[in-house]
């Protein structure tokens, strides 16, 4: 049995999950996929205000999903009323490892709030996918690991709406999902 690895989060403490990723001075979010089939949600920004910080760790966070196909999907987070605005591009063929496919295990998401001038982790908080957003993950991803050249395409849809649309645009076009915590 392979030996299991723990990365000990806490606030306060530099955020050393993702190492090799240089998030210095960035704002944005990634989503990576955990051994356990839960998913680990990283918002990073630079010069976090106490309103970011506040909306991140208790806002509810309401969420949109812009499908172009049943394995095209773009997730889209908005924190209460607040402007913030994430884009979640997941590509689940990126996986070779034990996570490959276990998406299916778990609906849970650990979101870690990242001062990311200083690599500090401000924030944690657990919360649920809506059901219907989980489901909608497990069936394109699943779509996705049968798909020849699935990454270049997708980076590339990705990319295309990113250049014709802001976030606030994407938003809008994006279809409701309810809320994450939320059960349906």
């Amino acid at each position: 049995m392979p030996e299991q690895q723990y990365t000990k989060l806490q606030v306060g403490t530099p955020f050393e999950l993702f190492k090799g990723r240089n998030m210095y001075g960035q704002t944005g979010c990634l989503i990576e996929q955990l051994a356990d089939g839960g998913f680990c949600l990283v918002v990073y920004m630079d010069n976090m205000t106490i309103g970011e910080f506040m909306a991140l760790r208790e806002e509810k966070i309401h969420v949109r999903v812009i499908k172009e196909t049943d394995d095209f999907v773009l997730t889209l987070l908005k924190y209460g009323k607040t402007p913030l605005i994430f884009e979640l591009c997941f590509d689940a063929t990126l996986y070779k490892d034990e996570r490959r496919g276990v998406f299916s295990k778990s609906n849970m998401l650990t979101i870690i709030g990242v001062e990311s001038n200083t690599n500090t982790i401000k924030t944690l908080r657990m919360v649920s996918m809506p059901l219907k957003l989980h489901n909608t993950f497990i069936k394109a991803w699943n779509l996705a690991l049968t798909r020849e050249g699935f990454s270049e395409k997708y980076n590339a849809w990705i990319n295309d709406l990113d250049s014709r649309y802001s976030v606030i645009d994407l938003w809008k076009m994006g279809d409701g999902y309810g809320q994450m915590g939320q059960q349906e």
